[in-house]
């Protein structure tokens, strides 16, 4: 394995981390909704980092994507089937 490669495993894994943070508080908070700069100040040492930022919006964009979030303007909270898989987990 080349040195680039080490690189982007970590990325990934910091990436999996980082969504899988926004999930389990979204997951505890849940019915409620979470302002995303609620969520941005809550996941990052130094919330006006841009790069920490960008990676919390990215986490975001992903788990919308991935159908385990849903956006509410500039709110978020976790879908059903977020909850339902939880709820089979525990």
């Amino acid at each position: 394995m080349n040195a680039s490669c080490s690189g982007c495993e970590r990325r990934l894994h910091e990436t999996d981390i980082l969504q899988s943070a926004l999930l389990t508080i979204l997951l505890d908070a849940h019915p409620a909704q979470r302002a995303e700069d609620e969520l941005v100040r809550e996941l990052t040492a130094d919330p006006r980092d841009i790069s920490k930022r960008d990676a919390v919006e990215n986490a975001v964009h992903e788990l919308v994507g991935a159908g385990l979030a849903h956006r509410n303007g500039s709110f978020l909270f976790a879908t059903q089937a977020a909850v339902r898989s939880e709820e089979l987990r525990s």
